[in-house]
């Protein structure tokens, strides 16, 4: 389902990785970010059927940069508030990213 989990971290640093799962294979998340804060992701390839970046509730200050994504559905923010009680996202950058082939570039799912 997912190649990457950061899920209750602090200063993680993801650089340089490449991900890579047939464009038709659903729920293949290459990374996916989650109750975690300082988490960077530089120079990294993914290439999945699914988010290439899935950032999900609690998520503190993260960088994405130079990343190349897709095929797939590309960064998303969310499903958020499934949970009445759940943390929300705070500082999401990204930059210098590549979408190719993505149905959504970056989104925020709600």
């Amino acid at each position: 389902m997912v190649h990457i989990v950061i899920n209750g971290c602090e200063n993680v640093d993801v650089q340089g990785v490449r991900i890579i799962a047939a464009g038709n294979s659903p729920n293949t998340d290459g990374i996916h970010v989650q109750l975690s804060k300082n988490v960077n992701i530089i120079k990294c390839s993914i290439k999945t059927g699914d988010d290439c970046i899935s950032i999900g509730p609690g998520t503190k200050n993260l960088w994405v940069e130079q990343v190349t994504c897709g095929p797939g559905h590309g960064i998303s923010i969310g499903s958020l508030a499934k949970d009445l009680k759940e943390e929300g996202v705070q500082n999401i950058t990204v930059k210098k990213t590549i979408f190719l082939g993505t149905q959504n570039g970056l989104r925020i799912k709600s």
